[in-house]
C-alpha cells in the first residue's frame, strides 16, 4: 500500500527530464498486470515497426536511444522524453509522439521503448 501510494504521489507531479520519466516509466511497466503487458508490448512493437518504417534507411547512425512516453487515456501522448539526438532518433521519437499507441490506458500512463541496433 505505501508502495502504491508513493508510486501515485510520483505520477502526479509531471517529470521534468528524460532521468525522472524514465524512472516513472520503468515504476509503472514493473506493476502493470500480465495482460497489459501483452497489449503494451504489441501496440509498442507496431507504432515502432510504422515509426521505422518511415524513418529508416541506410547509412544512418544506429547509435542507442530511449523515447519515454505519457499516454492519455485513449493513447494519444500527453509528453515525450528522449536520449539520443542521432536523425534516426529524433524521426522515431517524432512519428511515436504524432500516432501515440492504440489502446486503453489508465492516466497517467508512462512507459518506455529503448533501441540499440549495435549492442546485444
Amino acid at each position: 500500500m505505501l508502495v502504491e501510494l508513493f508510486l501515485a504521489a510520483q505520477l502526479a507531479a509531471a517529470p521534468t527530464t528524460f532521468d525522472q520519466a524514465k524512472e516513472l516509466a520503468d515504476a509503472n511497466e514493473r506493476r502493470i498486470e500480465k495482460h497489459v503487458m501483452s497489449q503494451l508490448l504489441e501496440s509498442q512493437g507496431n507504432a515502432l515497426g510504422s515509426a521505422m518504417a518511415s524513418c529508416g534507411r541506410p547509412g544512418l547512425d544506429l547509435s542507442a536511444f530511449t523515447v519515454v512516453l505519457s499516454w492519455n487515456a485513449d493513447g494519444s501522448v500527453a509528453q515525450s522524453w528522449r536520449k539520443g539526438d542521432t536523425p534516426l532518433a529524433q524521426c522515431v521519437h517524432k512519428s511515436l509522439e504524432e500516432t501515440g499507441i492504440i489502446g486503453q490506458w489508465s492516466t497517467p500512463f508512462f512507459t518506455s521503448i529503448a533501441l540499440s541496433f549495435n549492442e546485444p
